[in-house]
């Protein structure tokens, strides 16, 4: 029966520190007794998927960076980062994908790791929060304000606040409020927000009090949410990106930001710091492994990369954001891709 499936992976050589990783364990597929073939988005859309004699394909659709940066954050856009035309524009694109597949794959059967249209919609933290609230998952409180005046409220009665695009991703373009200090990794000329064009280098600046930068970012496509106070070590702030595959927690990969530093994204300069784990309680891990299931049953995905944050007594695990594209730690840390690739040969 196995040797009747194939495994099609979508992505293109762009994305070295995910799909190039996974392609590179096709041998761990093809000795299973699985057939795997592969092809990036340019060619999909031209010629469509070359003819698969087997009776079932298991597609896994990596993210399509040409796409993106061409059409989306290209190098001449000038508006906000991750505002709603990112979320419109991926959307239609994620369809596209879906409907191509399903319209060139020879097969009785087409099962998807991720829907495309799904991994698209919850790119919108907006959606994807509204779904984990439902569900029950832990997440951080949403500020409903839009005020500057609502905002300085909850600073004064020592709240936190992060501010962060509603289609954004890999610690871009966020802001940091609190009582006397005030961050953010945007800028503001002349009266407008600009955001970098890189994923790197996003570089927090003060601008505690500065109020027509704050008056301007709020009427933009972002989220407000109060910040966990959260589990640090030796001033450093600690979360955790957890991958889960069919509902199965497969790592727990620990990050720590540098001292003072606003967020744990790897791309901005933050580390992992597996050795955290082993100062962890069974009962912690527990935790974090049992709002990730949660969150995974809630979106209806079979792969992802969560990112969890431990309050600062262990009491609780939050839900801070959901990576359906996630990037994978060095091999030597552990061997992401050849874990996923072996799970996939289990899809009955």
């Amino acid at each position: 029966m196995r040797r009747r499936t194939t495994i099609l992976s979508v992505g293109e050589k762009k994305d070295f520190d995910s799909y190039e990783k996974f392609h590179k364990q096709r041998h761990v597929i093809r000795s299973s007794g699985f057939v795997y073939r592969s092809i990036d988005f340019d060619r999909l859309f031209t010629e469509g998927v070359p003819v698969i004699k087997n009776e079932r394909v298991i597609v896994f659709i990596f993210f399509p960076f040409k796409y993106w940066d061409n059409q989306i954050e290209h190098k001449t856009y000038r508006g906000m980062y991750g505002n709603l035309t990112f979320h419109k524009k991926f959307m239609k694109y994620g369809k596209a994908i879906r409907k191509r597949l399903e319209e060139t794959v020879s097969a009785d059967e087409i099962i998807f790791v991720n829907n495309p249209e799904t991994s698209a919609l919850y790119r919108d933290k907006f959606i994807m929060k509204k779904v984990l609230s439902k569900n029950g998952v832990n997440i951080p409180r949403d500020v409903s304000s839009r005020s500057i005046g609502g905002m300085k409220r909850i600073l004064e009665r020592d709240g936190r606040i992060f501010i962060k695009p509603r289609c954004g991703s890999m610690g871009k373009g966020i802001t940091y409020l609190e009582k006397g200090n005030w961050q953010t990794n945007l800028e503001l000329r002349r009266n407008k927000i600009t955001s970098k064009h890189s994923d790197y280098g996003w570089v927090f600046k003060d601008i505690t009090e500065n109020r027509s930068f704050l008056r301007e970012l709020l009427k933009k496509d972002i989220i407000a949410e109060e910040a966990i106070d959260p589990l640090k070590m030796n001033s450093c702030i600690v979360d955790f990106r957890v991958y889960v595959f069919l509902n199965k927690v497969l790592y727990i990969y620990p990050r720590k930001g540098k001292s003072g530093a606003i967020t744990t994204n790897i791309s901005q300069g933050a580390k992992g710091s597996p050795r955290i784990r082993a100062g962890l309680s069974s009962v912690a891990i527990k935790k974090i492994e049992e709002q990730c299931i949660l969150a995974m049953k809630a979106l209806n995905l079979n792969f992802a990369g969560i990112d969890v944050m431990l309050d600062k007594y262990k009491k609780k695990a939050y839900v801070i954001d959901v990576n359906m594209f996630p990037g994978f730690p060095k091999t030597t840390t552990f061997n992401i891709p050849y874990s996923l690739t072996k799970k996939i040969c289990t899809i009955g």
